[in-house]
């Protein structure tokens, strides 16, 4: 079963009602955890957004679902509309086919007249990931700034091969690690990656990991693309 995971990341305070709207069209898993956005002041105004606590959330649909989602990401959620958010899909390789099953509710049970629609990668956008050890954020995000990324948004997480790594290795893992997620666009990609590898890699204090995922879809950079 072909399987997408939508990252929805918008103001904490309108996270229940996006919760909502994904258990409206049928997705009943729906995660979400608190993050901070590290959009610069000058991109801030130019979106109208302010500098709020935000709201990671994830779901998952199969193909069709994904993009009736996204439409109605715009149309019904207004998402395209200022200090509302973004969401980004990401194809998933493989699941378990019992997981994906109850993960993603088929086309029919969600009403959705699509399914037969053939999918395709037209998106001009990736996921770029970057894990690092904690308070090294601002040296990720001044890297990747200067590179071209506009903004991104930060999750606290904490490692787990510390002591085994310690024991059998010999090294000093920090646990306390940070996730920043950049939606960059494929022309920039290679060059954003290369920058924060070269001033926040694994050579230096911030020992960061960077990989990137394919986006197949996305809601809310309307304002974005329209200003470039």
């Amino acid at each position: 079963m072909e399987l997408n995971m939508i990252l929805t990341i918008t103001r904490r305070n309108d996270s229940e009602q996006f919760t909502e709207f994904f258990r409206k069209y049928g997705c009943s898993v729906v995660m979400s955890v608190v993050a901070n956005g590290t959009a610069n002041k000058s991109l801030l105004s130019m979106l109208g957004l302010s500098a709020s606590e935000k709201m990671v959330s994830v779901t998952f649909a199969d193909p069709a679902l994904r993009r009736k989602l996204m439409r109605k990401l715009s149309s019904e959620m207004k998402i395209d509309m200022p200090d509302r958010g973004v969401a980004v899909s990401v194809p998933f390789s493989s699941a378990g086919s019992y997981t994906a099953a109850a993960l993603a509710p088929s086309a029919d049970e969600t009403g959705n007249t699509d399914a037969k629609e053939e999918d395709s990668m037209d998106s001009k956008y990736e996921l770029i990931i970057t894990i690092c050890s904690g308070g090294h954020t601002d040296t990720v995000m001044d890297a990747a700034r200067a590179a071209g990324a506009a903004g991104g948004t930060v999750i606290h997480a904490k490692g787990t091969g510390a002591i085994s790594a310690k024991k059998f290795f010999g090294l000093s893992i920090a646990a306390e690690k940070e996730m920043v997620f950049i939606v960059a666009k494929n022309t920039n990609k290679k060059e954003i990656m290369r920058a924060i590898l070269q001033h926040a890699g694994a050579d230096t204090e911030a020992n960061s990991l960077v990989f990137s995922l394919p986006v197949n879809d996305t809601a809310g950079f309307k304002l974005m693309e329209e200003d470039e």
